[in-house]
């Protein structure tokens, strides 16, 4: 066991510990650099609106969009993991992972001209029948937006006692901001409101997650692709998505623990060794999942659903599978086995963005065969097509939504606490270290 940091512990009532944004300087170079790519993004994006490309040319931004909604959008529910479980270990890491609720407002962005290039579902493989209530488009738009509400609302009721808090005199202040700081007085029913509310929205916005991504690995990916038939991939797309953003949390919480002392006193070997854990079992359940998938095929041996594994894996898209198998699964693995690692932050750090990395080649090798398959409405392919690979605009809008989405981060980093100042009081009053024997053993009180 690995024990918290000093500062997490010494944290009391009086004087209430107040979290603040972090300080990020707009003229860094890193900033800056990040800026420029966006703009890139940005530029790509309204080439691909204003260009006379079909459905081909939103191949790779399909692929970013589903990035998007795999490690950025899956962040939050390693929060709602560690509220629904009472892991004090999560303290710190709790508002990092619901930051990320911020960036995850891009992938609606890209949905929509994505949805648009669609060819009608009468004749091909869908998920809806004869839904006649604008599925696809007005189905997959609405499930990520009530997701995206979730996770907004999520985020914003853990952010009001930090918040009210530093507001001052609630009574002075503007009625507009009372109403959006919920009236807050700090009062025993205002503590158990939004105790509650935090975990109800948090199994809320896992739920919207689960559904979003049923719905859209289908409408953008099988039901587009000939031959591609699984009821085991939107639960692959599922647990993938969570390993990265366990990953994304692990490199966000290294750079805080780095680049800011002031915050990064309260992340340490707790969060290392607890996340390397989860990091760990969610690569071992990547492998499950991928066999599981990978198996009925096999031994089924159906020829249109093998030309679509040979498309994805064996042949045509054969490179960027063997980064996405190499980057997610066997060096993670040949890695975290080591307690070493999962106990140090600056050597998990790595492992995770190895992990973020495959699983944008993952997705590419998965979507890119899909949204470029000439003919949706077959039922096998008659012979193997040749891979599509990235023009320069598709790599600008890679490079460019990565680059956006750090910025949006930042944005919120920036305005909003990067810790949960409540939780991490509350944490502190309920876990104390006492002398046992000739060791110090952690004590926890878990009340509720």
């Amino acid at each position: 066991m690995s024990s918290p940091e000093r500062a997490a512990l010494e944290l009391s009532l009086r004087p209430a510990y107040r979290p603040k944004p972090l300080r990020i300087s707009m003229t860094n170079a890193v900033v800056a650099l990040l800026v420029v790519l966006g703009v890139g993004g940005i530029a790509a994006y309204v080439s691909r609106i204003a260009g006379d490309g079909g459905r081909e040319s939103w191949a790779y931004p399909t692929a970013v969009l589903m990035v998007l909604i795999s490690f950025v959008a899956a962040a939050p529910l390693i929060a709602y993991a560690s509220r629904a479980t009472r892991g004090y270990w999560g303290l710190p890491s709790r508002r990092i992972a619901d930051l990320f609720v911020i960036p995850s407002l891009l992938s609606m962005v890209i949905l929509i001209p994505v949805m648009m290039t669609l060819p009608p579902l009468k004749g091909r493989a869908n998920l809806w029948f004869d839904f006649a209530w604008g599925a696809p488009f007005f189905t997959d738009v609405l499930a990520l937006g009530i997701m995206l509400v979730a996770g907004l609302a999520l985020l914003w009721v853990s952010l009001v006692p930090d918040l009210a808090a530093n507001a001052g005199d609630m009574n002075k202040l503007p009625r507009w901001r009372r109403m959006l700081l919920l009236n807050w007085k700090g009062s025993v029913r205002n503590w158990k409101t939004v105790r509650v509310t935090v975990k109800v929205l948090g199994a809320f916005y896992l739920m919207a997650y689960v559904f979003v991504a049923m719905v859209l690995t289908t409408d953008l990916g099988q039901s587009l692709m000939p031959g591609w038939r699984s009821g085991v991939f939107p639960a692959y797309h599922l647990i993938s998505g969570i390993q990265g953003g366990v990953a994304a949390i692990i490199i966000v919480s290294w750079l805080i623990r780095r680049f800011s002392p002031e915050a990064g006193q309260f992340i340490g070997n707790e969060q290392a060794l607890n996340l390397g854990k989860l990091l760990l079992g969610l690569t071992l359940l990547w492998f499950y999942f991928f066999y599981s998938d990978f198996i009925v095929v096999w031994y089924g041996r159906k020829p249109s659903e093998v030309a679509a594994v040979q498309v994805q894996t064996a042949s045509v898209y054969l490179v960027p599978f063997l980064i996405a198998v190499f980057c997610q699964l066997l060096i993670p693995i040949a890695l975290l086995i080591f307690n070493g690692v999962r106990r140090n932050l600056n050597l998990l750090a790595p492992v995770a963005l190895i992990v973020i990395v495959g699983q944008i080649f993952d997705r590419i090798r998965l979507f890119v065969p899909a949204m470029t398959s000439e003919d949706p409405f077959a039922h096998s392919y008659e012979e193997l097509p040749n891979a599509v690979g990235p023009d320069l605009i598709d790599i600008l809008f890679i490079v460019g939504f990565l680059a956006l989405a750090a910025l949006a981060y930042l944005w919120a980093a920036r305005r909003f606490p990067i810790h949960s100042g409540w939780e991490l009081r509350e944490g502190a009053m309920l876990r104390e270290e006492r002398k046992f024997m000739k060791t110090e053993v952690l004590v926890l009180g878990k009340p509720d």
